[in-house]
């Protein structure tokens, strides 16, 4: 996109910009616009529906307005938070300014775990802005890609089944997991729930000179189910993203879910259903199905296998 056009949309914020830097082009368009050393904002465009946009830069308002240090949008002079050029919806934000997180660290586990229990604390508090679940919710139905009518967790099952349904184990697999997801499908309505940032992971927080955590990237946000949110991040936290430190993956999780729990005690239905979750999204989390449906060694696939069947066995944390 043209500078002098962007300069444009700037303009529409009341921001009258000193340099542009262009980061991306195309369908998503980024760039950085400065207004002097200390006034730094980041465009962001994309197509996108105008509405939902809206109402996640509602959502990241509503929270820093209850003092978490998150991005902060502006609004344009029709008072909107959006607008719409050329295809595509932009926002303009403050750039959170720090240190990029480039791995998970004993010290994060803590910090992480407690700033997503203080922002669901925060949310039961709120009126959702959202009309929809987020993009990896459980229990959507797969009938389209749409939001609140997909389920992840369901489609990386069937990714499983596709590749090991001739398997001996595969039958007992497939009885737990249809067991824990009914288990979890009637009790999912009335488990706590609102509105979350949606991508709660290290790689969307920078590390600020005053040594708090700044969160930005709500492109993704909607109404979720607390429990389904805090396990899912535990989890991807504790094996999948990159970790310096001495803990085992179970003593990262856990050390997750207690300063989480410090902040929103879990009820005691979610604490019945925990572990059931915790399995099930640990089993068949896509990119550990990914890895497991590519093996080609005979014997890795056999451990791929029973190292599934123990995670469904696993209902504890």
């Amino acid at each position: 996109m043209e500078t002098e056009k962007m300069s444009m949309i700037c303009r529409n914020y009341n921001i009258r910009p000193e340099e542009i830097e262009s980061l991306r082009s195309g369908k998503k368009v980024l760039a950085k616009v400065k207004l002097d050393s200390n006034s730094i904002y980041l465009l962001k465009g994309e197509r996108a529906e105008p509405f939902y946009w809206d109402a996640c830069c509602q959502f990241a308002s509503l929270l820093h307005e209850n003092d978490m240090n998150v991005s902060r949008y502006l609004k344009d002079r029709n008072g909107s938070y959006v607008q719409e050029v050329d295809g595509l919806v932009f926002t303009l934000e403050h750039e959170l300014a720090g240190h990029e997180l480039t791995c998970m660290t004993d010290e994060l586990f803590y910090e992480i775990g407690r700033l997503l229990g203080v922002q669901h604390q925060i949310s039961m508090q709120l009126k959702s802005p959202f009309t929809t679940v987020t993009s990896w919710s459980m229990f959507g139905g797969n009938a389209t890609e749409n939001l609140g009518d997909y389920d992840e967790n369901e489609l990386s099952f069937l990714d499983f089944k596709n590749y090991y349904q001739g398997h001996p184990l595969f039958t007992t697999i497939e009885t737990l997991y249809f067991e824990y997801r009914k288990i979890l499908q009637e009790a999912w309505t009335q488990l706590p729930q609102g509105a979350v940032q949606g991508d709660f992971c290290y790689y969307n927080m920078v590390r600020e000179e005053n040594g708090t955590l700044g969160i930005y990237d709500f492109n993704i946000a909607g109404n979720e189910v607390f429990l389904n949110e805090s396990v899912a991040v535990g989890v991807y936290h504790a094996w999948h993203a990159p970790y310096t430190g001495n803990l085992t993956e179970q003593e990262r999780f856990k050390f997750f879910i207690e300063s989480y729990t410090a902040q929103r005690p879990f009820t005691e239905r979610e604490r019945m259903l925990m572990g059931i979750l915790k399995s099930v999204i640990r089993a068949f989390r896509y990119d550990r199905v990914e890895a497991g449906v590519s093996l080609v060694n005979v014997q890795m696939r056999e451990g791929f296998l029973q190292e599934t069947l123990t995670i469904l066995k696993e209902v504890s944390i």
